[in-house]
């Protein structure tokens, strides 16, 4: 597998570089701002209109068996009743289309907010980097740094909590026709055996189906905000720090002091090392 060349830092690259990691930093901030406001109301959103597609599926392929209980449950027969219901492509259809597109787009007009408000308060200016040529190389890898440490702030947004509510929430309407087939005059073994596995499937099976959709609505809804990965600001990092060293003749001479201090100590404890070794065994 071939890997590309990393290009080396240059003075004609070191006021580029500054525009694009001021302009970083101001659009890490607004990220990480956007991803605890996006997900959280995103996946409320999702969740609940997803629970609706849920219901609405169940109601296509159960018919007065679910329905019957289903109707027990407070508000939601009555949000589910104008759905379509005509096929099985058209419930799937709507399913998708109605769990998705409603929250991102939801997402998407409170992203727009807040970047038509950081234009208004930054524009597109960056004040020019100025300063001696090792000056300006700290400034940029002090920068570098700030960019990275913003970019681990960013959290990971985790969808378990979101997919056992929801499993429980469809687990509801199976347990009450359990319970009606088992308080019934003559309990039909079958039914319940029936009903029992049709709630092992729910909690079972859909709990991973849940997590595969709300893993894509996540992956989805994080695009909003996305950004660079922490792999590539640290490298980055790396070649700032490298640039700085070049033109630097102070640091790098203060960094060859420490290096050669800390080698000179790594070597005299492993010389104490070996003479505490040989007086153990001179003992022994």
């Amino acid at each position: 597998m071939f890997k590309k060349p990393k290009t080396a830092m240059s003075t004609a690259r070191v006021q580029p570089t500054w525009q694009e990691l001021i302009r970083l930093e101001r659009r890490l901030k607004r990220n990480k701002l956007l991803c605890r406001i996006l997900q959280p109301v995103g996946s409320v959103i999702f969740l609940f209109n997803l629970l609706l597609c849920t219901a609405n599926f169940a109601l296509y392929l159960g018919g007065t068996l679910i329905e019957e209980y289903f109707t027990k449950m407070p508000l939601l027969p009555a949000m589910v009743e104008p759905f379509p219901r005509g096929s099985f492509g058209g419930v799937l259809a709507f399913t998708l289309c109605f769990s998705y597109l409603i929250p991102l787009a939801i997402c998407g007009a409170i992203t727009a907010v807040f970047y038509f408000l950081d234009r208004k308060k930054y524009g597109d200016k960056v004040e020019p980097l100025r300063g001696s040529e090792a000056e300006c190389a700290k400034a940029l890898v002090y920068q570098a740094e700030t960019v990275y440490e913003l970019r681990k702030q960013i959290p990971q947004w985790s969808i378990f909590t979101e997919t056992s509510i929801l499993t429980a929430l469809t687990a509801i309407p199976i347990v009450y026709t359990c319970i009606a087939f088992a308080k019934g005059e003559s309990p039909a073994v079958l039914e319940i055996a029936i009903g029992c596995l049709a709630l092992l499937v729910c909690l079972f099976v859909l709990f991973w189906v849940y997590a595969a959709l709300f893993k894509a609505f996540s992956l989805l809804n994080a695009l909003f905000y996305y950004s660079p990965s922490e792999w590539s600001l640290y490298t980055q990092y790396h070649r700032l720090d490298a640039y700085r060293e070049s033109v630097d003749p102070q640091e790098f001479a203060k960094r060859e002091e420490n290096a050669r201090r800390l080698q000179a100590e790594k070597s005299r404890k492993r010389r104490k090392k070996t003479a505490d070794d040989l007086l153990e065994d001179e003992e022994l």
